[in-house]
Formats: structure tokens, sequence, C-alpha cells
């Protein structure tokens, strides 16, 4: 600006001032202008708490028995509340705390980041396939799979609800096992448990590895505290982390709290403090062993050849572990033919 431009500019305030326009007016003025300045930067850095909830990642898929009139032009056909253009207009992302409590027991809960979203859809559509109606929350570690799943999936008629990680992103790639990105992402797991059992509401945790080929809760003894997976012996020092549920007691949560304070001790993840805490704890409260024919780790499930189709007792659950490697576990379930995407579905995404 040159000096002739900054006098005419104060000349014009001082005009504004003194030339029959009072103080108090211009300072009314003034107030206006910082006011609309901060309504601008607010709506452009993020979004008010009403914006948050229309932008609810609760997605209601076509169920394949009942098409409403409302999805027939929709090549994904969901309903939302304008969710995803909510979502891409302004970056908005629900939270898991946002969410909990309008969750109804017991919920199935699996994590992901933008790597495995093959696997994740994987396991979602295993789940469609023997028809759980359970409550599924998504937990996304990073905004590229929040984002990706907000469009949905061709084919998959469930519905989940999607959330992104309140405890910090993580990588978006694939991540190997004992890796220093795969310890953090499965240390943020207790916490995450946390949040359902202390908010009341029982959790099937399940990896995204994993495949259900049946309905897993009759298998649950009514009014255990702990009901987990084992790998390789029906031992409570052998138990994994990757399949369990736990009931929304007193109990539970004394022993969240006490994994939660021996994690920072595990250089491995979270699996050698859970095994730790469950010896000390696991005869205090009613804890379960699924049994190991019919919940499977991926070294079980290898150790015979026998199409799982086939085996007697047949599989409800089958995990992809044992395995390092994010290929490796894909080819595994493809060539056991536990690989239940559609060669037809893809993601109805326009990012």
């Amino acid at each position: 600006m040159t000096e002739s431009q900054g006098n005419y500019s104060t000349y014009n305030i001082e005009s504004m001032m003194f030339e029959g326009v009072s103080r108090r007016a211009f300072l009314t003025f003034l107030m206006f202008l910082l006011v609309d300045a901060i309504l601008v930067l607010f709506s452009q850095s993020g979004p008010s708490r009403e914006t948050i909830f229309q932008a609810s990642p609760k997605r209601h898929f076509r169920d394949s028995t009942t098409t409403t009139g409302h999805l027939n032009d929709k090549p994904s056909s969901f309903v939302t509340t304008n969710a995803s253009s909510h979502v891409n207009a302004t970056l908005s992302f629900v939270t898991l705390i946002d969410v909990i409590n309008s969750l109804k027991s017991p919920v199935i809960m699996t994590t992901v980041n933008h790597g495995f979203m093959d696997l994740l859809q994987n396991l979602l559509f295993s789940i469609q396939r023997i028809s759980l109606k359970n409550d599924i929350v998504v937990i996304c570690e990073d905004r590229s799979s929040y984002l990706e799943l907000s469009h949905g999936v061709r084919g998959l008629n469930i519905t989940y609800h999607i959330v992104l990680t309140h405890l910090g992103e993580s990588v978006e790639d694939a991540t190997t096992y004992g890796s220093k990105n795969y310890k953090s992402l499965v240390k943020k797991r207790v916490l995450y448990l946390k949040c359902f059992v202390d908010s009341g509401v029982d959790v099937l945790y399940t990896d995204v590895d994993i495949v259900l080929l049946g309905d897993p809760f009759p298998y649950f003894e009514r009014g255990a505290d702990l009901v987990v997976q084992t790998e390789r012996s029906p031992r409570l020092s052998d138990t994994c982390t990757g399949f369990m549920f736990m009931k929304a007691s007193k109990k539970m949560r004394v022993f969240l709290d006490a994994w939660s304070k021996e994690l920072p001790r595990d250089p491995f993840g979270n699996q050698r403090t859970f095994n730790k805490v469950i010896g000390k704890y696991g005869k205090t409260m009613k804890t379960q062993l699924l049994p190991m024919t019919k919940f499977q780790s991926g070294k079980i499930f290898r150790d015979t050849t026998t199409p799982w189709r086939e085996r007697e007792p047949r599989p409800v659950e089958v995990h992809a572990n044992f395995l390092v490697g994010h290929g490796k576990k894909t080819d595994m379930l493809k060539e056991a033919d536990l690989w239940f995407i559609p060669e037809s579905s893809i993601n109805v995404s326009t990012i």
C-alpha cells in the first residue's frame, strides 16, 4: 500500500467516526465484522456438534428381501441423512464416543486401517452370510478407510456403524505382525474395549482376518464375564486377543483396568500382558475358553486338509493368524474357500 493509499484509508475511517457517525456505531460495525470473520473461520475448520450428528456414519443398506423406493437408483443402495455429502464437504468424523450410548448389547466390534480393507469386507460379508443382526461397529484407524466405507460396498446389505478412532490416527498401510506400527495399533484395543464395558455395553471383539461361519453367541455361557479363543491348547495361558467376548460387568472393568496398566510393559503388543493378567484375574471372574473344534486359530484350522464344509463338527469361526503378512492371510482364506467377497463387489466411492 502506498502512502497516499494509506492516508486515503485513514481519512475514510476518520470520516466514518467523526462526520456524523457515532463512536458507538463504529465499534458495533467492527464487532459485526469480527463475529462474521470468526464464523467463517469456524465453518472452515470443523463442523458444529449438529453437523457431526448429521454426518452419523450408520449406514442402512438395502436388505436383499425388502427393497424400498428410495434405493432403486443407487448402485450401492443405502439410506443416509446426506452423510457422505457432509463428510466430503466438512470432513466431519464421528467417533466411538458419539455413538456408544445408542448401541444395543451385544455389539460386534472390529478395527481397520486402509491396508486391511479387503479383509474387513470379507469379515462383513461372512457376517451377512449367516444373517447376524447385532449392532456392528467398525473403528477406522485412518481417515482413508473411514471415507471409503462411508460410500458403501456393492452387495453388502447389512447395517454397521463407521467411527474414526478417538485415540490418534495410525498408518494407512497394512501392518506386519511385530512391527512398531502393529504394536501401536493393537495397544489401542484395550482402550476401545474399556469404552464399551464402562458404558454398560457387552462387546464381541474380532480381528479383521477372521471369518464367521455360524452364529457364535449361542456358544457363550450365560453369565460369563470373559469368553475367549485359544490358539493351540485349551489353557488360560494360551488365549488369543483376536476374538473375545466381554460382558459389561464390574469384574470385567477391573480386568480391563489391570490390562491397560500392564500394556506399557509389553514389547510385543498386547497379548502377553493379556495372558499375564488373565492368569491373575481369570479365576476370580467367570471365564470361558471356546471349544477349539469350533473356534479355530489358523494353526488348528490348517492342521487338517478336509474342506471346512465337510468337517465334523463344522467350525463356527476361523482366524487367519499364525501367518505373517497381509498377502499370506488373504491367500490362505481364498485357498480354503473362506473368501466371501463377490467378484462383482466394488467400492462405490466418488472420492
